[in-house]
This record gives C-alpha cells, structure tokens and sequence, in this order.
C-alpha cells in the first residue's frame, strides 16, 4: 500500500527500512507514550523480522492482527513516523494511532498521513468509522485526532481486573468516513425525552 498526500507517502515498510523503525521504537517521544511498540526489548537486528510480519499480515489481507506503515517525507525521503492500525482487541473497533519522531513532531505529519488513512481505510473496507484513544496527559496526541478529524466521543477510566482498581484515564475519538451514511453518530445527536418505557 502506497498513499500520497502533499508532503507524505504512507507506505508498507520494507526492508531497507529496518533502521529507520529502530530509530521510531526508540526515539524518547515515542518511548513517552509508547515504550511497548514492537517488543519493549527488540534489538535491531530484529526490526527485519518485524517488517516481514507487517508485509506479510497485508499480503494475507489479514484484518485483525496489528499492522504498521511507514510515514515518509516526500521531500527528504526520511521515514519520520508510523501509523499503526488493528482491529481492538476488547473493544472490537478499529483502531488507528500514529508515533513521531521528535524531530519530526510539530510539522502536522501525524495528521496529515492520519486523515489520508483513515479514509483510505474505510473506504477500501466498508468502515463507517475509526477510533483513537490516548492517555489524558497526551496533549500533542490529541492535536492530531482533532486535527486529522477525529471527534472526543468520551472520557473513560479503565478498571484492571489484576489489580482490582481503577487506572489511567483515557479520551476515546471517533472519525467518520466521508462516506458514511450513518446517523446518530455521537451523544446529543439525537434529543433525549426520558428513559423509554417500551
């Protein structure tokens, strides 16, 4: 898969690019919010294996295992970032997130390469919508849902059943397709007149 967008092409890795992923996984703005990208300890002599999984998951048109595509600078040729994208796995949605390089953040990339997928994702599947969700103390990550047209559906707080207590709170976003003929998409859509009694 190869999108264009003005500044960006949203790519399948390849091989070649195996150093360009190590230096993602482990650039400090990545590592912030997400130490776990691929395995927390993956050397770089694995980032080929990887990249072989991600072709091959596509290749297979396989639409629930976790995927990552490159975000590459039209202009430079540099792998800046990533887009990652899966089927949830406890809330049964798709899922779209995006990781920047610091030195590549505040340049709008994240977004840009976002809503390109996102619609090309939907499209191509039959989606009405993707969700993307980030922790509350995540600024920077929520620009990027608001700007690559993603709506805050909620805020919510995760109860872990392992540790018997509340956790993290989250703000989970929506973005519909274009396309999407669906109504009553967020709450206050449609007014409320008290509980039902049928």
């Amino acid at each position: 898969m190869t999108l264009e967008t003005p500044r960006l092409l949203v790519r399948t890795f390849r091989e070649e690019d195996a150093e360009a992923l190590y230096r993602i996984k482990t650039d400090p703005a990545v590592l912030e919010y997400c130490p776990d990208l691929l395995d927390v300890d993956a050397p770089p002599e694995d980032m080929p294996k990887y990249i072989r999984e991600f072709r091959r998951i596509e290749e297979e048109d396989d639409r629930v295992t976790w995927r990552c595509y490159a975000i590459e600078s039209r202009e430079t040729g540099d792998v800046v970032g990533c887009l990652t994208f899966s089927k949830h796995s406890f809330l049964h949605e798709y899922e779209l997130g995006w990781m920047m390089r610091g030195a590549y953040t505040k340049n709008g990339y994240a977004s840009e390469a976002a809503a390109a997928f996102a619609e090309h994702i939907c499209r191509a599947w039959g989606l009405d919508y993707l969700i993307a969700f980030m922790d509350t103390d995540n600024p920077a990550s929520r620009r990027t849902a608001e700007k690559s047209g993603f709506r805050l559906f909620e805020k919510r707080t995760i109860y872990d059943y392992t540790y018997g207590r509340y956790c993290d709170d989250y703000l989970y976003f929506r973005r519909y397709y274009s396309g999407s003929t669906l109504e009553n998409r967020f709450y206050g859509d449609v007014p409320y007149n008290g509980r039902s009694t049928t």
